[in-house]
């Protein structure tokens, strides 16, 4: 599949993967998770599923070849989320937070939904992971956006029977943040079927699930426009990606 379209970026799509020309574009890394690595959020047996499965994976640093300079304080990716079920659970991204920046709050990010359906898990948690107050799920169509304010953790869920493409953007210094998640099994609710969702009993508070819209007017941004071309085309809007100023996000 032609991806250009949504991503901004002339890229295609295959079942597992993306394509595309090394004289056009580059990128700095591919990271592959597969069942080994999620076998510590799950109690499953490797054995009876195969331990190389792949549950999703992460191509980072992408660009077009000419836009090194551009692309020096922020970084572009695409999340590849496989569909699929373990212990009745949809797959899922291991939940991060992310590191704090120079001026004491956490990174935030910027995610667009290139390709198929996916619902994001929005958690923020008190001064310890496992009371949480603030929990949202965003559902995600094509084209949508989601800005997610510094203090909230990310679990990206695909409830659906083909593969979730999304494009995300941050700052380069950002890192992920796992370890909580790996502590507590996951995000404090799983996604179940028939849009069921359950508590996760390794937290010790855990708020109302509530919904929220994706968020496809903030700043420059807005759907339908790739948000590599957003960036490109006016950088100064996205500052607060290296700077972040909590009063400009609200979920």
């Amino acid at each position: 599949m032609d991806l250009r379209d949504v991503l901004g970026l002339p890229i295609e799509s295959n079942e597992t993967a993306i394509s595309y020309s090394d004289a056009e574009i580059t990128s700095k890394s591919l990271f592959i998770q597969n069942l080994v690595e999620h076998k510590r959020i799950l109690e499953i047996d490797k054995d009876e599923i195969g331990e190389d499965l792949e549950v999703y994976r992460t191509y980072e640093g992408i660009r077009k070849i000419q836009d090194k300079e551009l692309w020096s304080d922020i970084t572009y990716s695409i999340v590849i989320l496989q569909s699929g079920q373990l212990n009745g659970r949809y797959f899922n991204t291991i939940g991060y937070y992310r590191s704090l920046a120079e001026n004491g709050y956490c990174y935030s990010e910027i995610f667009q939904l290139a390709e198929g359906y996916a619902e994001f898990l929005l958690q923020q948690p008190r001064e310890n992971h496992e009371q949480v107050k603030d929990v949202v799920v965003i559902r995600m169509q094509k084209h949508d956006l989601l800005v997610v304010p510094p203090s909230y953790g990310v679990t990206i869920i695909n409830p659906s029977d083909k593969k979730a493409i999304i494009s995300r953007i941050r700052a380069s210094d950002a890192e992920e943040i796992k370890e909580p998640f790996y502590n507590t099994k996951g995000g404090c609710y799983y996604r179940l079927a028939e849009g069921k969702w359950d508590y996760n009993s390794n937290y010790e508070e855990i708020p109302n699930l509530r919904l929220g819209e994706p968020q496809n007017k903030w700043k420059s941004l807005k759907r339908g426009i790739p948000i590599y071309t957003s960036f490109a085309y006016n950088p100064r809007y996205f500052k607060s990606l290296i700077e972040p100023d909590t009063s400009l996000f609200v979920l």
